[in-house]
């Protein structure tokens, strides 16, 4: 009977060893496995940080911008401010000078009148009005640089003419300067 029994039925110390070192393995595998579940953890939690660390610095980029405008916006208000300070008299005085300085030089820059048409070059976007008058019935508007063909004058206004076949119409003289 003693020849059927396998070694470790025999010797009994090596059936207690067998079942320590199943469990020092097992041991070791679980805490393996749990080390590496943790480490994962920590890389994703690492790539978490650096995406939030970009949002921020992305953040403090998008302040730092605003801030400037904001300084920028300040400087025009103080200067605007500046402007709104000067008593409604001296506006007007300089509001005139600018004016009589605009009208000289284009009526310095005018031929004399003559019966041909003579081209004139917008400075400004402007208006085309059915008559001579800030009042009368608005027909178009011409963009700044545009030709226009002035057939006559009438005071503080130029007739022009539209190639198109479009009505004649009136300009301001002050938003149009003779074209060379």
């Amino acid at each position: 009977m003693d020849d059927k029994k396998t070694w470790w039925q025999k010797v009994p110390l090596a059936r207690e060893k067998s079942g320590i070192i199943v469990g020092v393995i097992a041991f070791v595998m679980i805490a393996f496995l749990a080390w590496k579940a943790l480490s994962t953890s920590d890389d994703r939690s690492s790539l978490a940080l650096q995406g939030q660390e970009e949002k921020i610095r992305d953040m403090e980029d998008r302040v730092a911008r605003l801030q400037k405008e904001l300084e920028e916006s300040s400087k025009q208000i103080a200067s605007l401010q500046g402007r709104s300070d000067d008593t409604p008299r001296t506006r007007q005085s300089r509001q005139r000078r600018e004016y009589n300085s605009r009208r000289e030089e284009t009526r310095s820059a005018e031929p004399t009148p003559s019966q041909e048409p003579s081209f004139y070059e917008t400075a400004r976007s402007t208006s085309v009005f059915e008559e001579p008058s800030d009042s009368s019935r608005k027909l178009a508007t011409i963009p700044r640089g545009s030709k226009v063909r002035v057939v006559g004058s009438t005071g503080d206004w130029l007739e022009v003419r539209s190639k198109q076949g479009r009505p004649p119409g009136f300009i301001r003289r002050d938003d149009a300067v003779l074209s060379r």
